[in-house]
């Protein structure tokens, strides 16, 4: 069968490709996280959340930094020096809200709690 540049006519065309594929993308990343999340993977991020990680980390981190803006979390540091938690709005003009009660010591108590309020989350979802 010779090869054609044209579309199929047995395939009906899908009215936003992009968002399409995000959305593929995102489920097959969705999937790999779920699989490779370990008491290990969550130790490795506990014991260094900046830097260089192991592969399976990395692509963990990589597909919370891709969430829509909504579904991320920040460090708001305190007048005291503490740190919360708060999560984006996603709209504009609508500030941060806190996220939780909890109070972290250090940025780096800060940055475990975000990994795990993001695990918490994904685990949570209905859509996958």
């Amino acid at each position: 069968m010779p090869h054609s540049d044209e579309p199929s006519r047995d395939v009906p065309p899908i009215a936003d490709s992009d968002r399409h594929f995000y959305e593929y993308f995102n489920a097959k990343q969705r999937e790999y996280v779920k699989q490779v999340l370990s008491d290990e993977i969550i130790e490795e991020y506990r014991r260094q959340p900046l830097g260089h990680h192991s592969e399976p980390l990395e692509r963990t981190l990589a597909y919370f930094r891709r969430l829509p803006i909504s579904q991320q979390y920040a460090l708001k540091r305190e007048a005291d020096g503490t740190y919360r938690m708060i999560s984006m709005s996603g709209k504009r003009g609508v500030p941060p809200s806190y996220a939780s009660d909890e109070i972290f010591q250090t940025l780096h108590d800060g940055y475990f709690g975000i990994f795990m309020r993001q695990i918490k989350d994904m685990t949570e979802r209905h859509d996958g």
